[in-house]
């Protein structure tokens, strides 16, 4: 099932058997930006939800202050997903918000192991929410009692008048139940009215609450007593979910043990929960570790799920285990069942935006079907725990992201956390003293020299696409670029390990060629740039953060060797001139020679000018500003992974070896309409800009270096009246722009997120 299948703007279920699923092998080793672009991949998430959750910033203050009282910021929490889940043959990723170490990792393990049973079943009751009146102070109480349930009609319909959309919509109080509670050290015995409310799709606490106020009055009439309390419960037993699976002994068995002897080491674990309150208490804080984290995600009260799950817990009088667990015929059985309050409506999840990205990416549809998930997730982490404990211990698997989150907890340094925590994971020692002690003797290491002053610098450089001439110019025809409004930035750091070069990030909302990721070529650029600054003994980390997604034709390779050398320059005090001649030129194109072997220097003086720019290779080299009138809003639409420019330059310098004739034409059009569009840009002829781009096209499709991708994008876009559309860079994939008038650009970067990988604006205006 494709990602643009959708229904009413929702995403569909994803089925057992369909194409997407939630097992994503390899996952957890992948680098952040990689998982990110899978999620911008599959569910069309925008380049700023995907920024949100990168940078934590889902829910800001603005929005943090009309949700609770003396808001002072915004606490944000690790956010991960739990894999692998199958409940009633559909497909779930599990959004999971817990600083606890292992708990993701533990609950996605289970739910692997799981899906060898066919996954989770789930059973989950009506949404019926329970508001409690309490009446004291009444003279025959079993009299009150009795004229309660005489008018139990009309206190429905009281109770009702507080949420009348609700009742429209099919919910409401529907039904009343009665206590009497008389105990010895009572001055005398109270009554207590449960309202039993369908609350649809919200959670429900707001719309019981009313309705218990509502009628309060009139069970005073009733009773002759006083109403004193008047608000729900959170022991909502009417409202339970349950889970279950069932796993054969194969698929539980270790190298050790037989799958009959870990399933029997498990009903051994879950006995003693059952029956001593001490384990039960450690046992069910598992269940919700997983339970809470997913319902925080996803804009649950986990507090009142916790409560209310506690409370089930001790129902018979003792507090037991949620979870049992049996053996039937070869296999282990497992089962959850406790009261889930949840709602897709109101509360956090309209109010908080993070929370929307999440829920689409879940795959959740309603109320019901959270209920039966969370209670899955409870089951998963139970499962989990339990199956470790009984077998290899809890620490073992749990001993190395807890070995990272001490030695964060110590001050480590993000880049040095691997490090310190591998040595305690050696010594078996995870400890906060050992960490201390581990990164102390790394601070001690000798240092042949010291980070240079000044730092940590940071030093952004700007993309580029090219509107017009591309393979052209190999010909000494004319071309023009622009540089674009999305950036790569470089960080220098002091690090006593250095010169280093740390991986770097780059969007990457599909995979692109290893050529263009291939971090041999910037360790080399970098180490040449260490080499041409004299700075090869600096002690300096070189980190890369870039919006460019690289092998797009939008210059990554440019960006990043104009903000290194302008960023090594920063550190020496020297001038660094943003111009297109000059030293600073002939530095960033020997990075960019690492590249792509023989640079025409367009992408670099383009970068370096920030601007619009005619470009001849020369010689002599013609590199001129376009001073334009007024600016022009162009959009950068990403279509498909790209071919090597090297391979399509190959390829139409073979075209005119065959046929000079045929393609020497080709190439003198592009070279004519080149310096037309140069005058058009000149004057503010926007239409004639545009004309020209759509005809540009035409004629690089004809070289043979557009895809049936690229020209089926073009159409696209002439659907949604843009002034004009083209490829941009060596084509064989990559990306469009197009120039859209300026009061449409806004709308159409927000409807054509759904038909490319990524798309975004830029503007043409006048150069400096």
């Amino acid at each position: 099932m494709d990602i643009s299948n959708k229904s009413d703007g929702k995403l569909k279920r994803l089925h057992v058997g369909e194409k997407r699923t939630s097992r994503i092998p390899g996952f957890y080793r992948l680098p952040v930006e990689q998982r990110l672009a899978f999620l911008a991949n599959r569910y069309n998430l925008s380049e700023q939800q995907i920024t949100n959750l990168r940078d934590g910033q889902t829910l800001r203050i603005d929005h943090a202050v009309n949700m609770v009282e003396n808001a002072v910021g915004v606490l944000p929490m690790p956010l991960g997903l739990g894999l692998n889940f199958i409940v009633d043959d559909v497909e779930y990723l599990v959004p999971m918000a817990i600083e606890e170490a292992s708990i993701i990792a533990a609950a996605s393990k289970a739910a692997l192991m799981i899906r060898q049973g066919g996954g989770f079943r789930t059973e989950v009751d009506e949404p019926v929410m329970i508001g409690q009146v309490q009446v004291v102070e009444i003279a025959d109480v079993h009299k009150a009692e009795k004229r309660i349930h005489e008018r139990k009609k009309d206190i429905i319909e009281q109770a009702n008048l507080a949420s009348p959309r609700m009742v429209a919509r099919g919910g409401g109080v529907f039904d009343i139940e009665t206590r009497i509670i008389d105990e010895d050290d009572l001055d005398s015995p109270m009554l207590i009215v449960h309202l039993l409310m369908n609350v649809q799709e919200a959670m429900g606490a707001n719309a019981i609450n009313y309705a218990s106020e509502a009628v309060g009055h009139l069970i005073e009439r009733i009773t002759g007593g006083r109403v004193n309390l008047r608000i729900l419960s959170n022991l909502a037993d009417k409202r339970l979910a349950k889970a279950s699976f069932r796993l054969p002994f194969d698929a539980i068995k270790t190298s050790e043990l037989s799958g009959a002897e870990v399933a029997q080491r498990m009903i051994e674990a879950y006995q003693m929960a059952k029956y001593d309150p001490y384990r039960a208490a450690t046992h069910n804080k598992g269940i919700f570790n997983g339970i809470g984290a997913a319902a925080l995600a996803l804009g649950q009260d986990w507090r009142a799920i916790e409560a209310g799950g506690h409370a089930y817990a001790a129902k018979d009088g003792k507090y037991r285990s949620l979870t049992k667990y049996w053996i039937e015929d070869e296999y282990l059985f497992g089962s959850i069942e406790l009261p889930m309050q949840v709602g897709w409506v109101g509360g956090a999840v309209n109010s908080h935006p993070g929370i929307h990205i999440l829920h689409s990416i879940s795959g959740v549809e309603n109320a019901r079907e959270l209920a039966g998930l969370l209670a899955t997730v409870g089951l998963a982490q139970n499962f989990a725990a339990c199956l470790a404990l009984s077998t290899v211990g809890i620490q073992k698997g749990h001993m190395a992201l807890h070995a990272r989150s001490v030695a964060l907890s110590v001050g480590v340094p993000a880049s040095q956390v691997e490090e310190v925590a591998q040595e305690m994971i050696r010594r078996g020692d995870v400890k906060v003293s050992t960490a201390e002690e581990v990164y102390r003797k790394m601070r001690e290491r000798p240092r042949t020299k010291q980070p240079a002053d000044g730092m940590p610098v940071t030093v952004s450089a700007p993309g580029k696409v090219v509107l017009f001439g591309e393979h052209a110019t190999v010909y000494n025809y004319p071309g023009i670029t622009a540089a674009i409004d999305v950036n790569l930035s470089i960080k220098i750091t002091p690090d006593p390990d250095g010169p280093r070069f740390l991986n770097p990030h780059f969007k990457q909302p599909f995979s692109v060629p290893k050529s263009d990721q291939d971090l041999r070529l910037f360790s080399k650029a970098v180490d040449l740039a260490l080499n041409i600054y004299g700075m090869r003994e600096e002690r300096v980390a070189i980190s890369i953060e870039s919006d460019l997604v690289p092998g797009m034709g939008l210059g990554s390779s440019a960006a990043f060797s104009a903000a290194l050398c302008m960023g090594l320059r920063k550190l020496k005090n020297q001038d660094t001139p943003r111009s297109w001649d000059g030293t600073l030129l002939d530095e960033v194109q020997q990075l960019e020679a690492i590249f792509h072997g023989h640079p025409s220097g367009m992408d670099a003086a383009t970068v370096l000018s920030e601007g619009v720019l005619w470009f001849r290779k020369g010689p002599p080299r013609e590199i001129l500003p376009i001073r334009m009138q007024h600016s022009m809003a162009g959009i950068v639409c990403l279509v498909e992974p790209g071919a090597r420019t090297i391979d399509l330059v190959r390829k139409v310098r073979h075209s005119h070896d065959l046929n000079p004739k045929r393609v020497g034409s080709i190439l003198d059009e592009i070279g004519n309409l080149t310096v037309d569009a140069g005058i058009a840009l000149g004057t503010g002829d926007a239409d004639e800009v545009g004309r020209l781009m759509f005809r540009n096209h035409e004629l690089l499709a004809r070289l043979g270096v557009s895809t049936a991708g690229l020209d089926k994008s073009i159409e696209k876009l002439i659907d949604y009246n843009v002034l004009g559309a083209k490829l941009t860079g060596s084509g064989g994939g990559g990306a469009v722009i197009a120039l859209v008038r300026q009061e449409d650009q806004y709308n159409l970067v927000n409807e054509l997120q759904a038909e490319f990988a990524m798309v975004f604006p830029f503007s043409l205006g006048a150069s400096v």
